[in-house]
């Protein structure tokens, strides 16, 4: 199945990342993961500046394709 495939189908893993790109899910603001907690909570980095704490369900990931 190729990632295009994947896409469609929704099978990606919905994982957030170090370092990725992620989306608020109330806003729609994108955002950079600074740090991700397994106990829920992430650091992200917004472009105005600042790192704040988030929930993580409040966020979903990013997936580009190149």
């Amino acid at each position: 199945m190729t990632i295009l495939e994947q896409l469609e189908c929704g099978l990606l893993a919905n994982v957030l990342e170090q370092g990725a790109k992620a989306r608020i899910k109330n806003t729609g603001q994108i955002v950079e993961l600074k740090r991700v907690s397994e106990h829920g909570i992430s650091v992200v980095s917004f472009r105005t500046g600042g790192e704040y704490f988030i929930s993580n369900k409040f966020l979903e990931p990013l997936h580009t394709v190149h």
